[in-house]
């Protein structure tokens, strides 16, 4: 049940990240870092931060590419959402 919340964490992160809600991502990060902290998804809140141009504090996760290219393609989900929900 606790991957199920914090799969939906995720996906609110991304749409906080999309409106600009500053504080709402903080919380929601927040959230997620509880929800998966010591856990095989702790690498969630590694994404959200990428979503939210944001550093990561301290990360276990090892990425195939490096981190400023997964970094980069996380952020660019939210850059062409934000375009075309402004647009």
């Amino acid at each position: 049940m606790a991957i199920a919340t914090a799969i939906l964490e995720l996906v609110v992160c991304f749409h906080q990240a999309v409106v600009g809600d500053d504080q709402g991502i903080t919380d929601t990060i927040t959230r997620l870092r509880d929800l998966t902290d010591g856990g095989g998804y702790a690498y969630y809140t590694d994404i959200a931060a990428f979503m939210a141009d944001r550093p990561v504090p301290s990360s276990s996760a090892r990425w195939i590419d490096d981190e400023a290219t997964v970094r980069g393609r996380w952020r660019q989900l939210v850059i062409t959402r934000c375009a075309l929900f402004r647009g």
